[in-house]
């Protein structure tokens, strides 16, 4: 599914970005969308992941609340909305981080 909604945008991207073709470029636009494709990859995932952590985080805080007098159970649902948050927090900022190409 990722793979299609990537070649999807690639391809409209295309359509609103097409020039004609130039002697030498083809390498570069290529590269382009490549890093293009990364980082829509990296920020679907990110999207994602996010969705997803934000369930955890909701029922764990959920059960933490209810469960908050249950010797066993309190500690453990803290770490897992402890650990839920903290990898939110490093979902949100990974769209930040600049993709770089592999040295040569």
């Amino acid at each position: 599914m990722l793979l299609q909604i990537t070649m999807s945008y690639l391809e409209s991207t295309d359509e609103k970005t097409a020039s004609p073709p130039q002697p030498g470029g083809g390498e570069n636009r290529q590269d382009n969308r490549r890093a293009d494709a990364d980082r829509h990859i990296s920020l679907t995932l990110a999207h994602e992941l996010n969705n997803l952590l934000t369930v955890v985080q909701g029922h764990a805080d959920r059960l933490s609340v209810k469960h908050q007098e249950d010797a066993l159970l309190a500690p453990a649902l803290k770490k897992i909305s402890e650990a839920a948050h903290r990898a939110a927090e490093l979902v949100r900022n990974a769209p930040k981080l600049e993709l770089d190409p592999p040295a040569a």
